[in-house]
């Protein structure tokens, strides 16, 4: 039976190679990550793919799981046909969606459960300059589709129609309850990217929740190790998928982007001139568990499997230890402390050549003055404050308020995960240290 389906994987995966090159195939994942699930799928990674996991014991699919993820996986490549049809048809019908422009764009982007969320809705209120992609927006990024809801958004207007509460519901009820109280999402709301690159490339450190392996989470979102092809494949999808959103719904607006795509930005920042990064980071010890959590139970819904405590609790340590290590190469001191003021000087004659800014916001900072860091941001990016934007950034102040404060679940301790916390803080110092947490 497995011999039957790996042969079948195989032949697929021979005809991915032959057009895994070509331009119209950019919905579909490279080579290199459909082998990396395969070879997931069926036990075959060792400790010399990734010599991390070498003293400790991981723990792969149970049999269920594997059966069902295999089931999806041949079904996503078998279907993959009508992916490059409707992408076909968008390069047919609405070519000129190519001309939007990514300049100027804002992206916002940071560890799990660090404020990156709500930071990212209330830049969002300033509706007249940023416009923010939807979650059905990026996760189905057609715009073939994004007519369809233009459709059900119409019906439901003039007809009084509840199409889109329904596809809203369905939506949420496939995520998750758990899923939805720890991270509220609904079909209208500025949501997070990371699905994109996640469901179609199999790219990000969302790419977790979809696919519970540990190896192959470090390898989906270590994006700085992806062949330069895949790169650049996954950045051309990217940015055809964002000026889409832009095609349907810019009207001249600027891109307000959020994702932990942190890996990802420093080819961003390569391939897109006049943009500006925005960082978010909190100490590891409050992020740690509430990530954990929402990461188990979500991969739970949507993979039928999390993958059990010990070797949960190994992955996302190595998970941070990547993370905050990518963070402090892209946001950190780009200098020795024997060059200082050279390399500092270097660094800003190159930011300031390609008109790019970047900051960073600390969970604590922005709790304690939303407003306040706002205005700091839009400073730095060079962005003036409306009085519109300011009145709805001061009535989203008691939600901001109440940020966490009916939470109706409750996170695991870090003893109960068996880490400990002095350990995770000597593994994460440079992070602690070069953001002052």
């Amino acid at each position: 039976m497995f011999k039957v389906v790996g042969k079948t994987l195989i032949l697929i995966l021979f005809v991915f190679r032959l057009v895994d090159s070509d331009p119209k195939t950019l919905p579909l994942p490279s080579l290199f990550a459909c082998i990396d699930r395969v070879r997931a799928l069926f036990s075959l990674h060792t400790d010399v793919d990734d010599p991390r996991f070498s003293n400790h014991k991981i723990q792969t699919f149970a049999l269920k799981a594997r059966i069902w993820l295999t089931i999806r996986t041949l079904y996503y490549l078998c279907i993959s046909p009508v992916w490059l049809l409707l992408w076909a048809i968008d390069d047919f019908f609405f070519p000129y969606y190519r001309k939007e422009s990514l300049e100027n764009s804002v992206f916002i982007v940071g560890g799990f459960r660090t404020g990156s969320t709500s930071l990212h809705r209330a830049i969002s209120l300033d509706e007249e300059r940023f416009v923010s992609p939807r979650f059905l927006e990026i996760f189905v990024p057609f715009v073939s589709f994004h007519k369809f809801l233009d459709l059900i958004e119409f019906l439901d207007a003039k007809l009084h129609t509840k199409l889109v509460a329904s596809l809203e519901a369905r939506l949420q009820a496939v995520v998750g309850t758990e899923c939805m109280a720890r991270h509220p999402m609904t079909y209208w709301e500025a949501e997070e990217d990371d699905c994109l690159p996640a469901g179609w490339h199999f790219a990000g450190w969302y790419s977790s929740v979809i696919f519970p392996d540990a190896r192959c989470w470090m390898k989906s979102g270590e994006i700085s190790k992806f062949p330069p092809e895949a790169q650049l494949k996954l950045f051309k999808f990217y940015e055809r998928a964002l000026q889409k959103v832009l095609y349907r719904r810019g009207n001249g607006r600027l891109l307000l982007s959020k994702s932990h795509l942190i890996e990802f930005m420093p080819i961003l920042a390569a391939n897109l001139k006049k943009v500006h990064f925005v960082g978010t980071v909190r100490h590891p010890k409050d992020t740690f568990v509430s990530w954990y959590a929402l990461n188990q139970c979500t991969a739970l819904s949507l993979a039928r499997w999390k993958m059990p405590t010990e070797t949960a609790a190994v992955a996302h340590i190595k998970f941070w230890e990547s993370f905050t290590n990518a963070e402090i190469r892209f946001f950190g001191r780009k200098h020795d402390r024997n060059n200082k003021e050279k390399d500092k000087d270097k660094d800003k004659d190159e930011d300031e050549g390609n008109n790019m800014s970047k900051s960073i916001v600390t969970f604590k900072q922005y709790i304690a003055d939303q407003e306040g860091t706002v205005k700091r941001l839009f400073k730095e990016m060079g962005f003036c404050m409306s009085e519109k934007f300011t009145k709805a950034l001061r009535e989203d102040t008691q939600a901001h308020v109440n940020y966490k404060g009916n939470r109706s679940y409750e996170n695991p301790s870090l003893e109960d995960l068996g880490v400990d916390v002095n350990e995770l803080e000597e593994i994460l110092k440079p992070y602690i240290t070069e953001f002052t947490l």
